[in-house]
C-alpha cells in the first residue's frame, strides 16, 4: 500500500554507513567507469569524433600562454646577447635575483616593515610607509623630498564631501614628513638657544597666562613658536613649529645620566634645577626642514662658544612618526583603536583619561602605551571603558582619593579632577605625558610582528577550530616572535579645533593606520587638508606664509608648471598670464600714495607717473638680478607680526600707536575719547612715505551678499564713494567692474621676470581702477556653509581705511569694508575684511 500524501514512507531500522572518512579517487572512477564511457561516447557523436578547438576559439583560451612562451624567448635571447653571461663573482642566485621584473622588486619592497628609516627611490625621493596605500588611490606628486598623496583623483573638486565628513565624522592624514629635531643638554642652554631662534619664547615675555607657561615647561602641554635665523629674527622668518619638552620630575633630576647628554660633551650645573638635563622635540615641515635643522645647529654652536656648555642637536628623522586625525568623531576613533595596557596603577589612570579625553584642554599631551591594533590572539586587551570600570570596581578608596580622583562623582566634578591629575603631575606623582620609550634615542624600539607571522598564526587558530592538526604547515608563531613586540607607546596632542596627532615609531605607521580607517576615518591628502584649514581659518604652511623661503620655492615651482600647461594650448584658448607668487612689493605703490588712494584719481597724478605706478627704493632693490629663487624672495621685503606685542610696537615706532588696530583687544574696550582720533589722515605724503618696510597682517576675507574669491585675488581698497555700496540698502547697485584689456594689462612681468603694476591712462578707465592692498593665499572652498579667504593686507593701509570708514559711517565695526578681484576676472566683489590679531590673542596655530 503506497504511503499517504504528506506522510513519509518508512525508514528501515538500520541507518545507512556514513561516507568514507578518506575517499579513494581511483577506486572510485572505476566504479563510475561505464556511465563515464557512456558520457564520452555521446559527446563524440556531438562532435563526429573531433576533438580539436576550433581557430576562432583558439586565441581566448590559449592566448596568456603563447605571450608567456614569448617572454621566456626574449630573455633568454637576452641573457645570451648581453655582456657575456654571468659576470665574474656573481652566483646563479644573484643573476636570478636580477632577473626579477620591477614590479615584483616594489611589492617585495613595500612589503618590508623596517625598524626605522624611508623606504627610497631611485633618485632618492623618500616613501611614506602608507605610499602603497596612497598610491593606489590619490594621485601622487614629488614634493620636499617625498612622494606625497595630493589628493583623490579627478579635477580636484570633492570639498563638500571632505567638509560633511569632517563635520560628521573623522577624518586622517599621514603628516611623517613632518620631521623633528631633538636638542639635549642643560635646561638653560636650551632655553638661550630658543631665545635666539623662536618668537615668542619660552623664556621670553609672552601674551599667554604664567600658568599655561609653566605647563609647556613640565612637559604637559606643546605650544607653537616661529622659527627665525639667528640675528635678524623679524626679517628671515623659517618656518612655524611645535615644541614640547620631556616631562621631568623634581627626583628623577638627579637619576638622568650625565653621559647620556650631548655624548658627553654636556656638563650640568652644580646646583638649581636650571642647570638639568633636558631635552625639547621641535617638529618642522618638510618644506623648510634643512633650513631650519641648519639654523638650529648654528644657534647651538653659538651657545657654546658663549657658554661652553654644549647642547647636542640632531634629527630624529625615520624613528618617530606622526598621524593627524581631524573631525568631530576623532576622538571616538581613537577610543576604539586604541586600546591601552593596564598592568600598572600608572597604565591604568591613563586609559581612564583616554576615556574622558575630550575634556583635555587644548595642547595636551597624553602618553600611551597600547596594543597592537591587529587582529591578534591577544591576552584580552580592554578599552578605555572596561579600564574605566574596572578600576572604580576593584580599587581601594584611599587609591581612588589619592590617585585617581577623577572615576566618582559627577561629570563637571570629574573634569576639574581630570585636569588636575594632569596639569599637576608632581603632586600626583605620576607623568600623564612621559613616554620613555619614545624619548629615549638609544633605545632601539621593536617593530611589529610582521604580517605573514600573523597570517601564520590566524590560519593555525582557524585549523585548531576545525579540528585539524596544524603541526605540518610550517614554523609555528610564536618562534618568529621574539625579536618584535606587541605593544606600542604613543603620544596623543590634542589641537585646539576638533583634532588630534598621533605620535608614534615609524615602523608602527601601517598596523595603525589600517585599523583607524576600518574604524571610520577617510583618508585626506595635500589639498584635502588644505581645505580644512581655510575653513577652520587657520593658516596653512608654506601656502599661508609667503614671508618664508619656502613659500617662494613652492610657488616658483607652481608659476613654471602653470606656464608649461598653458604653453601646451593653442593661442586662441591660452588663458591670461597672471602673476604667481602674488607682486607683493607692488603694494608699496599704494603706500606711497597714501591718503590719496581715499579720493580717487586725479589726472595730474597719473601724468606725474606716467601711466605706471611709482616705485620706491624697497621696490628697486627687488629689481636687481638676481637668480630665480632669490628674486623671489627678494620680492617680499617686510615682515608679518603674528603677536600682538610686534604689532604694538611696531605701530608705536611710527606713529605713536595712533592707527585703529587693536591687537589682542576688544573692539568695546578702546577709548574714543580723543576729540579727534582721525588726525592721521592729515598727515602728509612724505610723512606716510617715510616707511619704507611692509607690514602685513593677516586677514579673514567674507564676501558681502555674493562672490567667491580665489587664490590669488588682489584685495583693493574702496575710495569715499563707494561705501554706499556696502552702507545702502537698496539692492539696484552699479557693480565696479573694469576691461577685459586692463586685466591683461594689470600686471606685466619685465624681462628679469618681475611683474609690476600699471596704472591705466584712459580717464574712462581711471574711474574703475583701485589701488591694491594685499592678496588672497587661500580662496573660498566650495561646499562650505560660511566661506572664507585667508588675505594678507598691509598695515598701514588697513588703519587708514579704518579711519576713513569709521569717518564716514560714525560707526565703530571691527569689520573693514574692502574690494576682492580675482586675477582673471573683470568684476570688483564686496568684501568684509576681519584682522586676525584682533580677534584672539596670537596668530601661532597652524596645519
Amino acid at each position: 500500500m503506497a504511503p499517504e500524501r504528506g506522510h513519509p514512507a518508512p525508514t528501515s531500522s538500520s541507518a545507512p554507513p556514513p561516507p568514507p572518512r578518506i575517499l579513494n579517487v581511483q577506486k572510485f572512477a572505476e566504479s563510475r567507469g561505464p556511465e563515464l564511457e557512456a558520457l564520452h561516447a555521446i559527446v563524440s557523436n556531438r562532435l563526429g569524433d573531433d576533438f580539436r578547438i576550433r581557430r576562432s576559439k583558439r586565441r581566448r583560451t590559449t592566448g596568456h600562454k603563447v605571450t608567456r612562451n614569448r617572454r621566456v624567448k626574449r630573455r633568454k635571447v637576452g641573457d645570451g646577447d648581453g655582456d657575456g653571461g654571468v659576470p665574474e663573482g656573481t652566483s646563479a642566485e644573484d643573476d636570478r635575483k636580477k632577473k626579477v621584473s620591477r614590479r615584483t622588486r616594489r611589492r617585495f619592497e613595500f612589503q618590508k616593515n623596517p625598524a626605522s628609516g624611508f623606504c627610497t627611490s631611485g633618485d632618492g625621493t623618500r616613501r611614506l610607509r602608507t605610499h602603497l596605500w596612497h598610491a593606489k588611490r590619490f594621485a601622487m606628486v614629488k614634493q620636499w623630498g617625498f612622494y606625497l598623496p595630493l589628493g583623490l583623483h579627478g579635477r580636484g573638486r570633492g570639498s563638500r564631501a571632505i567638509l560633511k565628513w569632517l563635520k560628521y565624522g573623522a577624518l586622517i592624514h599621514d603628516a611623517s614628513y613632518s620631521l623633528p629635531i631633538q636638542l639635549e643638554g642643560p635646561e638653560d642652554s636650551i632655553l638661550a638657544i630658543l631665545r635666539m631662534v623662536l618668537l615668542p619664547s619660552p623664556s621670553g615675555p609672552t601674551d599667554i597666562s604664567e600658568k599655561h607657561s609653566q605647563m609647556v615647561i613640565h612637559g604637559v602641554c606643546y605650544a607653537y613658536a616661529m622659527l627665525y635665523h639667528v640675528g635678524n629674527p623679524l626679517s628671515h622668518f623659517i618656518a612655524p613649529v611645535i615644541y614640547m619638552w620631556r616631562p621631568f620630575l623634581s627626583d628623577d633630576r638627579n637619576s638622568v645620566q650625565q653621559d647620556d647628554v650631548s655624548n658627553g660633551c654636556c656638563n650640568s650645573g652644580k646646583n638649581g634645577s636650571s642647570t638639568s638635563p633636558r631635552q625639547l622635540w621641535i617638529w618642522l615641515h618638510a618644506a623648510a626642514f634643512n633650513e631650519g635643522f641648519n639654523a638650529l645647529r648654528f644657534a647651538c654652536q653659538k651657545q657654546m662658544h658663549e657658554s661652553g656648555k654644549c647642547v647636542s642637536c640632531f634629527t630624529l628623522e625615520g624613528h618617530i612618526a606622526r598621524l593627524e586625525i581631524m573631525g568631530s568623531k576623532a576622538i571616538q576613533v581613537l577610543q576604539k583603536t586604541l586600546h591601552p595596557l593596564t598592568d600598572t596603577n600608572s597604565q591604568l589612570q591613563k586609559a581612564c583619561v583616554l576615556n574622558r579625553a575630550e575634556h583635555l584642554p587644548s595642547h595636551a599631551i597624553l602618553s600611551l602605551t597600547v596594543d597592537d591594533p591587529r587582529d591578534l590572539p591577544s591576552k584580552g586587551a580592554e578599552p578605555a571603558s572596561e579600564a574605566h570600570n574596572r578600576l572604580e570596581s576593584n580599587l581601594q578608596e584611599e587609591d581612588i582619593r589619592n590617585s585617581s580622583l577623577l572615576v566618582s562623582g559627577e561629570s563637571a566634578k570629574n573634569e576639574d579632577k581630570l585636569l588636575s591629575l594632569w596639569s599637576e603631575p608632581e603632586t600626583s606623582g605620576i607623568f600623564l605625558s612621559d613616554s620613555r620609550s619614545l624619548w629615549d634615542s638609544s633605545d632601539k624600539m621593536s617593530p611589529p610582528i610582521p604580517e605573514n607571522v600573523l597570517c601564520t598564526e590566524k590560519h593555525h587558530r582557524r585549523l585548531k577550530f576545525f579540528h585539524f592538526d596544524p603541526t605540518n604547515y610550517g614554523m609555528p608563531a610564536t618562534e618568529a616572535k621574539d625579536d618584535f613586540s606587541q605593544s606600542c607607546p604613543v603620544l596623543l596632542l590634542k589641537h585646539a579645533k576638533q583634532g588630534w596627532s598621533i605620535i608614534l615609531p615609524l615602523s608602527w605607521i601601517k598596523p595603525f593606520w589600517m585599523s583607524l580607517i576600518l574604524h571610520g576615518a577617510h583618508v585626506i591628502g595635500l589639498r584635502e587638508r588644505r581645505w580644512i584649514a581655510c575653513n577652520s581659518g587657520l593658516p596653512s604652511f608654506p601656502f599661508d606664509f609667503p614671508d618664508c623661503k619656502a613659500y617662494m620655492s613652492f610657488m616658483a615651482n607652481e608659476a613654471s608648471s602653470f606656464d608649461r600647461a598653458a604653453e601646451l594650448r593653442p593661442l586662441a584658448v591660452r588663458p591670461v598670464k597672471v602673476p604667481v607668487p602674488p607682486p607683493w612689493d607692488c603694494i608699496m605703490s599704494t603706500v606711497g600714495k597714501g591718503p590719496f588712494i581715499l579720493k580717487g584719481f586725479q589726472t595730474q597724478d597719473v601724468q606725474g607717473s606716467g601711466g605706471v605706478a611709482p616705485e620706491c627704493s624697497l621696490v628697486n632693490l627687488a629689481s636687481q638680478n638676481v637668480g630665480t629663487l632669490d628674486q623671489a624672495t627678494a620680492s617680499f621685503q617686510g615682515f608679518i607680526p603674528r603677536t600682538p606685542k610686534i604689532l604694538k610696537e611696531y605701530l608705536e615706532k611710527i606713529c605713536d600707536g595712533k592707527f585703529l588696530l587693536f591687537p589682542s583687544m576688544a573692539m568695546m574696550e578702546k577709548d574714543f575719547s580723543d576729540p579727534n582720533p582721525f588726525n592721521w589722515v592729515t598727515r602728509s605724503d612724505h610723512q606716510m612715505s617715510a616707511d619704507k618696510e611692509l607690514c602685513l597682517v593677516r586677514i579673514l576675507l567674507h564676501a558681502y551678499k555674493e562672490g567667491v574669491f580665489e587664490e590669488g585675488a588682489v584685495v583693493c581698497a574702496p575710495i569715499l564713494t563707494d561705501l554706499s555700496q556696502w552702507t545702502s540698502r537698496s539692492e539696484e547697485q552699479e557693480q565696479l567692474t573694469v576691461t577685459q584689456s586692463f586685466v591683461r594689462s594689470c600686471f606685466t612681468q619685465q624681462d628679469s621676470g618681475k611683474w609690476k603694476l600699471q596704472v591705466p591712462e584712459d580717464p574712462s578707465a581711471l574711474h574703475s581702477f583701485r589701488w591694491p592692498i594685499g592678496f588672497v593665499t587661500s580662496g573660498f572652498v566650495y561646499g562650505s556653509s560660511k566661506p572664507v579667504a585667508v588675505a594678507f593686507c598691509e598695515a598701514k593701509l588697513l588703519a587708514m581705511l579704518r579711519v576713513q570708514q569709521w569717518n564716514q559711517t560714525q560707526e565703530t565695526r571691527p569689520e573693514i569694508f574692502v574690494w576682492v578681484r580675482n586675477m582673471r576676472s573683470t568684476a570688483y566683489r564686496r568684501a568684509l575684511a576681519t584682522i586676525v590679531l584682533e580677534q584672539q590673542k596670537e596668530d601661532l596655530e597652524f596645519l
